[in-house]
């Protein structure tokens, strides 16, 4: 994952300049920055409204990302990985996701490295990704895991957040590059686990609002 010395850009999937290790605030403190130079009223209020969403998903505030503030009556999802896409639709199937995610302990997660773009539709973003998961959670993946121990699985992903004209969440679409997946057994020492996460994101999130 070392630069590409050879070649002049600003893509960051081909320079890749990625931390050695999982810093679980790198992705928010992106967007802030993001923000910070942000002018447009809508642009900010839909990154505000971005911010605080993840914040809250990775903290493990799950039962926090569908209120009226932020998101629609009737989201709608798409996921796709590994050839099969799960479509979403409403508001109790959406939760469930959200739920299903933090009840398995993988909600730690964020962008090691990332192109980002905010406009009136919203952002769209594509990263080299990392999730901390417990070895059990990949057990449909093909990789020999530990079910006692925890893993970075990287990959590349494509997300695109929808929002309405008062910056409000339509839905998000999200592909993953299944050919791109990486796996890293962590070290105890390394893991960086839910509690970990919500500890270091709190200042993130006090300061996260839509004001």
């Amino acid at each position: 994952m070392s630069p590409n010395v050879s070649t002049s850009t600003h893509d960051a999937m081909t320079t890749m300049d990625v931390p050695t290790t999982f810093d679980v605030t790198h992705w928010p403190i992106s967007v802030e920055k993001y923000l910070a130079r942000t002018e447009k009223p809508l642009h900010r209020a839909i990154l505000k409204n971005y911010l605080r969403h993840l914040l809250l998903e990775v903290s493990g505030y799950w039962d926090q990302i569908l209120v009226p503030e932020l998101t629609v009556d009737v989201p709608e999802y798409r996921v796709g990985d590994r050839g099969t896409v799960q479509v979403l639709s409403g508001r109790a199937a959406v939760e469930n996701f959200y739920r299903e995610t933090y009840e398995s302990q993988s909600n730690v997660m964020g962008a090691r490295t990332m192109n980002m773009c905010v406009e009136d539709f919203g952002v769209t973003t594509e990263a080299y990704w990392a999730h901390v998961v417990p070895g059990e959670f990949l057990h449909d993946h093909d990789v020999d895991a530990d079910p006692d121990a925890h893993y970075l699985m990287n990959y590349n992903i494509f997300q695109m957040f929808a929002y309405t004209d008062d910056a409000k969440l339509i839905g998000e679409r999200i592909y993953v590059d299944s050919a791109s997946y990486r796996y890293e057994k962590l070290a105890p020492e390394d893991v960086v686990t839910p509690e970990q996460a919500r500890r270091e994101l709190a200042p993130l999130l006090s300061r996260a609002t839509l004001s």
